[in-house]
């Protein structure tokens, strides 16, 4: 009880002030039990149950009859707060409004301060119960006596408040609220990934789950992390979207992506799907992008594209995302030219090396030694150390220089170490010296595998010619790199690449990736705003054959002129030809394409 005498003092130092105060204590004085306080004060505000219990209610008249006190409102980073502010929950009631919705049950699952709710009731006359979830007692009480104000100044609400303080995971609707029609499910779910709150040591998360059925190393590297209001806004969607109603959420912009490319997998009843720009900068003092994500629920046809405008105007589209062909893309109108495109790669992309030990593996070059991030000279075996290439140095159409190098104790995945000891004893003197670095790591890919392990490591790391990408930069660079002082270049975890053996192969892919058709393709398919606009999942997306069958070795000619460019060995429209022949038939064998190109 302890806690919730705190969370009362303080919503009643905040709301409750003379001559407010003598009214509500007398009010509640007069009543002699919780029941009959209760039907008063829903008589009065609309809440069901203000008290839930008898000590709840003994312990809120014992604080009114202290001396005023003022408590500081306590903001908590675990729960992702980011609370909407009154004039943005105003704006979004009035523009649903606007354009229709007229509910009669309102659904708030995480209500935080309840300036939604406030604002709802306010803008929705016909609105005849608001059913809200929140897990923070202190704004459960908050929003009780915010009602109770209004109430006393003359704004009582003609509808029914039931307000839960319970875990919106797991907690169960009435039949009520699951039968209802004409509903509205809106709010601002919180901002923050399950495993930030999992570093925060918090509480408010789901069960762990991969709801995203991801298999094998993707769910252990970290694909499978979501964040807690994508969780939010589908389980409400799971659970009503067969009803007829609308939905409007605050979410951050990659939230809303993910929850519009996960529908069709879910089978969910919606339409008219609308992702309405905010400032979150102006707003909440956040530097992320977000959108007021609005979508129709119970749709007897379902639509998975989604338009964006901004809640200032949210009539001009920009853009529209999602689903067309069976293929979710970032830009519909700007996909269809280049939708011959989208297939699957007859070439395996591969990702660059994972280590998470940066102070250890990587070398940079100072005073002719080459010295570690500590500062420390390293003196190893020149077969186990190559040049390394980071995303910063993928800015131009051909590499051939490095500014660092990396450690490479394995050539292929899960490789023992051990014999470093007798084939490197330099280097596993360097390795034990710094192993309290390597135990540090706490990523699960590195559980019980061989000491010292690495990923992204196999055949193709050590492949002469390599075309790879930044998978951070908005634009799209594939870089031809060739091999330095005779040894393959290494690329870091933030690059993406395919391996060749052969120069002209390697020549004509990079030219052929880097041709107006497939960057337009490619910037129709990735959304620009991620931490990591091209992915492995995108790149293998593109159909090299056909963009091989779309260009001719007069387009290859007209590129390299163009960016100034001369080919180191000579190359002739045989070998175009020859290449595109080999492409072709094995687009649909790709076993034969490995072989034959032997990346």
């Amino acid at each position: 009880m302890r806690q919730t005498a705190l969370h009362i003092a303080e919503a009643v130092s905040k709301y409750i002030v003379e001559p407010s105060r003598t009214c509500v204590l007398d009010m509640i004085s007069a009543c002699d039990t919780v029941e009959r306080a209760n039907e008063e004060l829903r008589c009065l505000t609309g809440v069901r149950h203000f008290f839930h219990d008898r000590e709840a209610f003994e312990e809120f008249h014992r604080i009114l009859m202290l001396p005023a006190s003022s408590a500081v409102p306590h903001k908590s980073r675990e729960w992702g707060d980011f609370q909407t502010p009154p004039g943005l929950a105003t704006r979004v009631c009035r523009y649903l409004a606007e354009i229709g919705v007229s509910p009669r049950i309102i659904v708030e699952p995480t209500y935080g301060t309840g300036n939604f709710i406030l604002a709802a009731l306010k803008a929705f006359p016909t609105v005849e119960l608001v059913y809200g979830v929140e897990i923070q007692e202190k704004y459960h009480w908050h929003l009780k006596l915010a009602l109770l104000i209004k109430a006393l100044s003359g704004h009582r609400t003609l509808a029914e408040i039931e307000l839960h303080q319970d875990d919106i995971f797991t907690h169960r609707f009435s039949d009520e609220i699951l039968k209802a029609q004409d509903m509205l499910i809106i709010g601002n779910p919180p901002w923050v990934t399950n495993a930030e709150i999992g570093a925060l040591d918090a509480h408010n998360l789901p069960t762990k789950r991969n709801i995203k059925a991801l298999k094998g190393i993707d769910a252990i590297m970290g694909k499978s992390n979501f964040d807690i209001g994508e969780f939010i806004v589908l389980r409400m969607l799971d659970l009503f979207s067969g009803q007829r109603g609308a939905l409007a959420m605050l979410c951050k912009n990659s939230v809303i992506k993910n929850i519009v490319n996960i529908l069709p997998q879910r089978r969910l009843k919606v339409s008219n799907i609308r992702a309405l720009e905010i400032d979150a900068s102006r707003e909440f003092g956040a530097s992320v992008m977000a959108s007021l994500l609005v979508m129709n629920i119970g749709a007897s046809n379902s639509a998975f594209t989604c338009q964006v405008a901004t809640l200032d105007h949210p009539n001009r589209v920009t853009s529209t995302f999602g689903w067309t062909h069976k293929r979710f893309v970032s830009n519909v109108e700007d996909y269809e030219p280049n939708s011959d495109l989208d297939g699957k790669s007859p070439l395996v992309w591969r990702q660059g090396l994972k280590h998470d030990c940066a102070p250890i593996m990587e070398l940079n070059l100072r005073d002719g030694l080459w010295v570690n991030g500590n500062g420390e000279v390293v003196d190893v075996e020149d077969q186990w150390c190559y040049w390394l290439l980071k995303s910063s140095d993928l800015r131009k159409f051909e590499v051939d220089r490095a500014r660092r190098k990396v450690l490479v104790p394995q050539h292929r995945l899960g490789e023992d170490t051990f014999d470093l000891q007798e084939n490197a004893p330099m280097l596993w003197e360097y390795l034990v010296r710094n192993s309290e670095y390597f135990e540090r790591r706490k990523s699960n890919i590195y559980r019980n595998k061989p000491r010292f392990s690495i990923f992204g490591v196999g055949e193709y790391s050590f492949t002469a010619y390599k075309v790879a990408i930044s998978g951070l930069y908005k634009e799209p660079c594939f870089s031809l790199v060739l091999p330095m002082a005779g040894c393959p270049v290494m690329l870091d975890d933030t690059c993406y690449f395919l391996g060749f053996d052969t120069y002209p192969d390697a020549l004509f892919t990079a030219s052929l990736l880097n041709s107006p058709m497939v960057k337009q393709f490619l910037q129709s398919i990735i959304f620009a705003d991620a931490k990591r606009p091209y992915t492995k999942e995108a790149l293998m997306r593109i159909d090299l054959a056909q963009a091989a069958c779309r260009s001719s070795f007069y387009t290859l000619r007209t590129f390299w002129a163009e960016i100034g460019y001369k080919p180191r060995v000579s190359v002739l429209e045989a070998d175009f030809e020859e290449y595109k022949q080999r492409l072709s038939p094995i687009a649909k064998m790709r076993e034969g394409l490995q072989f034959t190109l032997r990346i």
